[in-house]
């Protein structure tokens, strides 16, 4: 019988579409080793007593610089080589003790955390994963250490979140070497970087056409038609360094190509998948900075003869922002953990790490700056600074509309294809030719959709305290479930376009995995003797406030796929694309 750990650990997203979830995949929340926290409270304490001693983030707005020294600083405590296995110079954490630590960063200053990110989360992310023996040993120990810096290299002025559309191109020359001529547009570390992932369409023959494919090569800073454009002057994370990046005829040996040539795309892809997940823990770091920034303003600021903690409408918002971040990080955990496991495939789970969370990071910004009032828009505090900074993320490393559309797009495909048959036979002529098979395929089907549409327990495992968000749960997963369905069978290849449908499906699928990590971890909680019970009272209560608040988003989302709400939308925006703006003023009518 195979063991626990040989069972394979599969995505939780993408089960969700089909209306399925493996409670052992789910439960019990991963917990961390002990060696695991041992490690993680060394490295957070490094870091914390670094950043009270050396980081000085209103200068490093300001100056729009990080000093070497600070750099030089940081990589002397390892942070640059978080995820690079030991043999070659790094700390090799998992996937776990790397978020946590990428998030301690993320919370003390986002343009460190965007430069130290932009090195090891994506830089040289494709050379740890691709990278062939002799290639990891020239560069991984100097990229771990500090002593080179990386840049990731795939955006162009024309093509953004559409990496495929890249112009970029290393044509192969008589010796085997590239040539490679392009461009690459708003590139973290830019001139900072001496190693550069550069990705660019390569020609190939295939069944005797010729075709272009994304090869990835590594191109090094010193070589003959390597050069930058002006450091960009960026609205925040002004400190991180961003660059264009110019390839004129630069000649790199066939040797400097990462995995096969050919094969670039999904490498990329597959760093950004990564790259999103630490875009998720920074976001818990950042929540968390700025909660605590909220709390001791709403605690030391007195109006109307009492301070400003005691009123309800402060309250509602500091509430919000702790159940933002307990949410966030049981999303980042859940999917980290998970990765430990023996996850391959986490594309959906580190989108949904990516958007879920900068979008609650934005919401907390938010709700920080309008706690401290006029403080919060006046540049000695640092609320300002840090809102500039917060907004990036969610543009970074596909925009938040892209990844909603992958999330849609990638969880309907598994339904979709599943359906193919049913699709086939729903022809009247072809009903006629096989009637047995017709029946029997329906069967299943009817079988399988009365199952959901009647309902069923399935989240036997959640704490007794949580049945009730459980039951809501499991509904709310098969009507989710059902709801793919109708859509696939209304629109079919009309999906590609229909944009705000594929929104509200991602929405439900990010409310349900959102959902469902919070209540395993709740459990956990709820079932360790070690936890005090003024502890377990404080996660129950915030776990009360985000099921029923991922309820609402969800049923919200759910009605109005069948509703006409979203029919207004490109009619109103089409009107106002003609009128090129509002076009109406009360002076008129």
């Amino acid at each position: 019988m195979a063991s626990e750990s040989d069972r394979e650990v599969s995505s939780v997203v993408k089960g969700m579409f089909f209306g399925q979830i493996n409670e052992d995949d789910v439960f019990p929340f991963p917990a961390l080793s002990d060696a695991q926290v041992e490690m993680a409270k060394e490295m957070i304490n490094a870091v914390e007593k670094f950043a009270q001693q050396s980081i000085n983030s209103e200068k490093l707005d300001r100056e729009a610089k990080i000093p070497q020294e600070m750099l030089d600083g940081l990589a002397g405590l390892g942070l640059c080589g978080l995820g690079v296995p030991e043999e070659y110079g790094g700390l090799g954490l998992d996937y776990t003790l790397y978020a946590r630590v990428f998030s301690e960063i993320a919370g003390i200053d986002g343009a460190i955390a965007t430069t130290l990110g932009a090195h090891q989360s994506i830089g040289y992310k494709a050379l740890v994963n691709e990278g062939n023996d002799e290639q990891k040993k020239k560069w991984l120990p100097r990229l771990a250490s500090g002593e080179v810096f990386a840049a990731f290299c795939l955006t162009e002025p024309g093509s953004g979140s559409d990496a495929y559309s890249i112009k970029t191109k290393a044509v192969k020359n008589a010796d085997g070497t590239y040539t490679i001529n392009g461009q690459k547009l708003w590139i973290t570390n830019g001139g900072l970087a001496g190693f550069y992932s550069v990705f660019a369409k390569t020609e190939h023959e295939e069944n005797g056409q010729k075709t272009e494919k994304i090869t990835c090569f590594i191109v090094e800073k010193d070589m003959p038609g390597v050069s930058f454009g002006e450091k960009e002057d960026k609205m925040g994370i002004r400190a991180s360094e961003t660059r264009a990046v110019y390839f004129d005829n630069v000649v790199v040996p066939a040797s400097n190509i990462i995995g096969e040539a050919g094969k670039g795309f999904k490498i990329a892809m597959n760093v950004l998948n990564t790259g999103r997940l630490s875009l998720g823990s920074g976001s818990v770091g950042g929540m968390k900075a700025i909660l605590k920034l909220a709390v001791a303003q709403a605690k030391t600021r007195k109006q109307f003869g009492d301070f400003i903690v005691n009123y309800g409408l402060i309250q509602e918002k500091i509430t919000a922002m702790a159940c933002a971040i307990y949410a966030c990080e049981s999303v980042v955990y859940m999917s980290t953990g998970k990765m430990n496991q023996g996850l391959e495939d986490f594309s959906m789970e580190s989108a949904v790490c990516k958007v879920y969370c900068s979008e609650k990071l934005w919401d907390t910004v938010d709700k920080a700056m309008q706690i401290a009032a006029g403080n919060g828009y006046m540049r000695e505090y640092p609320y300002e600074r840090i809102m500039r900074d917060a907004r990036i993320n969610l543009i970074f490393e596909g925009t938040n509309e892209i990844l909603r559309i992958f999330l849609a797009l990638s969880g309907i495909k598994g339904p979709s294809d599943q359906l193919k048959e049913l699709g086939k036979v729903a022809d009247v002529s072809k009903v006629l030719q096989d009637p047995i098979k017709s029946v029997g395929v329906f069967a299943d089907f009817a079988k399988k959709r009365m199952s959901k549409m009647i309902g069923s327990k399935t989240l036997t495992k959640a704490h007794p305290s949580l049945s009730g968000h459980a039951e809501h749960f499991s509904r709310m997963m098969n009507d989710f479930s059902i709801a793919v369905e109708n859509t696939i069978f209304k629109l079919g290849k009309n999906i590609i376009g229909n944009e705000l449908v594929q929104m509200r499906i991602a929405n439900m699928a990010m409310e349900l995995y959102a959902m469902v990590c919070v209540l395993s971890r709740t459990t956990s909680i709820l079932e360790n003797a070690q936890v005090s019970d003024a502890d377990k009272k404080y996660v129950s209560d915030m776990t009360e406030i985000i099921c029923r608040d991922s309820r609402q988003n969800f049923t919200k989302n759910l009605k109005r796929l069948g509703e006409s709400y979203d029919t207004y939308i490109p009619v109103v925006s089409k009107a106002v694309a003609e009128r090129d703006g509002y076009g109406l003023d009360v002076v008129n009518f």
